[in-house]
């Protein structure tokens, strides 16, 4: 009776068998397409982070740059500072914190640094307006002399009186039974 067992026993393990190798190369076809689609799905990030690193590049060589430049005197720490920032751009590390305070303070440094070009070239043209329209006593006192024909001519001429004396003027104007 044992070798009619192992005869009827020998028959299902083949079937099985089959159908193990037919899951197993299903399995392998899946596997293969997967992997096929998860190197799609990373050259489309990559494309993506070396947009996102060309702009923080950028950033880092035009407006960071300047700020390191302006802000650290030591040319050996600014290196150092500039070497760990490309490390940062080279992982595309945007969302890292330090990335983000230099970018800030670096933008914070540029408009500061605008705004005090926008009143270097206004305090230059003060002192251009000092030097040439203002700088005779005539051009000065002409400012004063209309005002004062002007207080003079006008209907409240109380205020003031022909020898010029502001003081003098209102206390004859005040009226204290107002």
């Amino acid at each position: 009776m044992s070798a009619t067992s192992s005869n009827t026993s020998g028959e299902p393990p083949k079937a099985e068998l089959s159908s193990i190798l037919s899951q197993v190369q299903n399995l392998q076809s899946d596997r293969e397409k997967l992997m096929k689609e998860l190197e799609n799905a990373k050259q489309k990030v990559e494309k993506l982070t070396e947009g996102k690193r060309t702009e923080m590049k950028t950033s880092l060589d035009t407006v960071i740059a300047k700020w390191l430049d302006d802000s650290v005197e030591n040319e050996a720490i600014r290196g150092q500072f500039k070497e760990g920032m490309e490390r940062l751009v080279k992982n595309t590390a945007e969302d890292s914190g330090v990335w983000q305070v230099v970018v800030c303070a670096s933008a914070a440094h540029a408009r500061r640094a605008n705004e005090i070009e926008k009143l270097r070239l206004e305090c230059e043209d003060l002192k251009s307006k000092v030097s040439g329209e203002f700088s005779s006593e005539a051009s000065r006192k002409r400012a004063r002399d209309e005002t004062k024909e002007g207080a003079s001519g006008s209907a409240d001429g109380a205020i003031s009186n022909d020898n010029g004396d502001f003081w003098n003027g209102f206390e004859k104007s005040f009226d204290p039974a107002l």
